[in-house]
């Protein structure tokens, strides 16, 4: 028997598969196979096109659960083989694939497979000219009259030999590819069948509530581009107009470089002539919900209302998961409270939609924010169930000061848990039980920005999340007070930086950093940088290089380097780090690694899990079933590998998600 079947198959559709996910897209009545390509081992590459004679050798190979190969083959392959494929190549089941996407993002690589190949030092490419063929032949061909028609093998057989080509290309590829990755350990294997049937389970959405809600977003965007046209004397069309709104506060004399977020805010707070401003507070209104997002969910609900495929196995270079599909990793944080929330869900479901909006309006002021606030709710447990989340307090915290041997902050949380106060008495000066309000929060903002290494920038970027006004030279008072409270937290950074240079230096000679029972350790072995967890899993840096660079304070220093794919451009480069972001990377990668013990913990105790976002957990049950205490105490159990990390769990339960 073969070891292993890499495969690769060529679709057609009308349903998008970029907007709606492969779920839906492989459960299209329209979606069909146009050529499936194979090869067993290192051995030649074949093809199968409907209407040929059955691949044999191919269904006997499932069969006998041979293992089959393929790049994001647990997201797409597996589900057009059982979808869209003859009864009689029989159902493959999860066990048998083996992902080469996974193990690639395992690796730091990026995650095209056209972009993944050469990073990983590989000549074979795909067929570029071949992709845009088969970008042709995968959808209908909209014509003048709005028709649609579609290339066959019968009116393009020249086109259709091209994607045959790509298609074997592609196993080529593909296997190649896979010889020079590493398989996943056999916990990381486990995981990613895990998180395969998390993103298959799914989550519900209230379609009838979001469309409703969809419906009076757009009739207020209508409303709102009127006003807008009425201010401005037609000069500007749109509040998504950015270059005529700018246009039209340069004819005022205000100089604006952007209409971002955070810059539209600041601009709001000088002095601006009364129509200038009501332009930026039609803008603001008009861009403070998520309309896209509402879109997504709807576009991505495949059976049963469920939308999956959400999330990203390993995702970032700390091993956590990106966001697919609806990004629930970046939601609007609501302005309303629950309770009026909930009331707008009634409203939504029972109102007409002149109604339902009028009311919204009325009672809850602008219809976009009130929307907005209500984005996390659309998200909602099936008929009889209900959701229960639980969230991890303050893990990076806790995290940080556990690797870094930090005992006065772990005994906070071993403790009363007031980490803002403890923070806030260190850097006043004062009792704990004197700490006012304002200092609270203070002490909140200098324990998010300044644990990697922050400066007043951080600290001030930070400041201006929670509305918190402060000097800078007051913020650098800040830095250095809590800097000397938390001596071992920036002598771990420093540990971290030296043992990463040195390993980068000798290869296969081993460098720690970190006390000895919850040490790191650094290694390369060829061309990659490992540095192995208190869990024994390893993060890695590709490539890595000793080089001479600028810091943000403009001293010239040796820094480690390596290549990745940069988070603001997505190209593959050359990145810097340095002690304080390595000891981000690897909070966050020990976090990672507790909420997948929490996981496997949460479903083994019946407990199934539909999202998890960040340190958060979501499980649908049945009404009646377990207890937000039980889930709580379960995601507070402390792995074997973890001794002395304080772990602490708090939750909510309800028929729809929330904050």
């Amino acid at each position: 028997m073969y070891s292993y079947a890499s495969i690769d198959f060529e679709t057609f559709s009308q349903c998008d598969l970029t907007k709606c996910g492969a779920d839906v897209y492989a459960e299209d009545i329209t979606t069909e196979v146009l050529c499936l390509a194979y090869a067993f081992n290192e051995d030649p590459i074949k093809e199968w096109l409907p209407g040929d004679e059955l691949p044999i050798d191919l269904i006997d190979h499932v069969r006998k659960k041979g293992i089959i190969k393929g790049h994001n083959s647990g997201a797409f392959e597996y589900l057009i083989w059982n979808n869209c494929l003859p009864d009689e190549f029989l159902k493959l089941d999860i066990n048998q694939i083996e992902d080469t996407l996974a193990q690639t993002y395992a690796m730091s690589l990026p995650g095209a497979l056209e972009k993944a190949a050469p990073a990983a030092g590989l000549d074979i490419k795909k067929d570029v000219k071949g992709k845009r063929v088969m970008l042709q032949l995968c959808k209908p061909k909209k014509n003048k009259d709005g028709s649609l028609t579609r290339y066959t093998p019968e009116n393009a057989p020249e086109k259709f030999q091209v994607l045959y080509d790509y298609c074997k290309q592609d196993v080529e590829v593909e296997r190649t590819l896979s010889r020079r990755l590493l398989k996943l350990s056999d916990s990381e294997s486990k995981l990613w069948r895990l998180d395969w049937l998390i993103n298959s389970r799914g989550v519900e959405i209230d379609v009838e509530c979001a469309k409703n809600a969809l419906e009076i977003v757009d009739l207020e965007k209508e409303n709102l581009n009127l006003k807008m046209r009425n201010l401005t004397y037609n000069k500007v069309a749109t509040c998504n107009a950015v270059s005529q709104i700018v246009t039209f506060l340069e004819a005022y004399g205000i100089e604006v470089e952007s209409l971002a977020k955070e810059d539209l805010s600041a601009l709001l707070e000088t002095d601006l002539p009364d129509i200038c401003r009501s332009v930026l507070l039609l803008r603001q209104e008009a861009a403070k919900t998520s309309t896209a997002k509402i879109k997504s969910m709807l576009m991505s609900a495949g059976d049963g209302s469920r939308i999956r495929g959400l999330f990203q196995y390993h995702g970032a270079i700390t091993g956590r998961w990106a966001g697919r599909r609806v990004q629930l990793q970046n939601l609007p944080r609501p302005t309303l409270n629950q309770n009026e929330i909930d009331i707008i869900f009634n409203t939504l479901a029972t109102k007409s939609i002149h109604n339902a909006s009028r009311e919204i309006d009325m009672i809850y002021g602008p219809i976009m924010p009130a929307i907005s606030s209500c984005i996390r709710g659309f998200l909602c447990a099936k008929k009889g169930h209900d959701l229960i989340s639980c969230d991890f307090s303050a893990i990076e915290a806790r995290v940080l000061a556990w690797l870094a041997d930090e005992q006065s902050v772990l005994d906070v949380f071993r403790g009363d848990g007031k980490i803002y106060e403890h923070a806030a008495s260190g850097i006043y000066g004062v009792e704990v039980t004197n700490v006012t309000k304002d200092q609270r929060l203070i002490g909140k903002v200098a324990i998010l920005a300044l644990g990697y290494g922050g400066g007043v920038v951080a600290f001030q970027h930070m400041a201006k999340v929670y509305k918190v006004e402060i000097s800078d030279s007051d913020a650098e008072n800040i830095k250095l007070a809590w800097r000397d409270k938390n001596k071992k937290i920036v002598k771990y950074w420093y540990e971290l930086e030296n043992a990463s240079i040195q390993a980068a230096n000798n290869v296969g000679a081993q460098f720690t950093a970190g006390p000895k029972a919850n040490k790191v350790t650094y290694l390369k072995k060829g061309s990659f940088l490992w540095c192995k967890l208190p869990s024994n899993r390893a993060i890695c840096y590709p490539y890595p290089e000793i080089n001479m660079v600028t810091t943000p304070w403009g001293k010239e220093k040796r820094a480690l380097t390596y290549m990745g794919v940069d988070s603001y451009t997505n190209k593959w480069t050359r990145l810097k780090t340095y002690g304080a972001k390595l000891s981000e990377n690897i909070t966050q990668a020990v976090a990672r690694d507790i909420l997948a013990e929490s996981m496997f913990i949460l479903e083994r105790e019946n407990y199934p899990i539909v999202m998890h976002i960040h340190d958060e957990i979501v499980v649908e049950v049945p009404k009646g079933f377990g207890s937000v205490n039980e889930v709580e105490g379960l995601m507070s159990i402390v792995p074997g590998w973890a001794k002395g990390l304080p772990l602490s769990a708090e939750g909510w339960r309800g028929d729809r998600f929330r904050k």
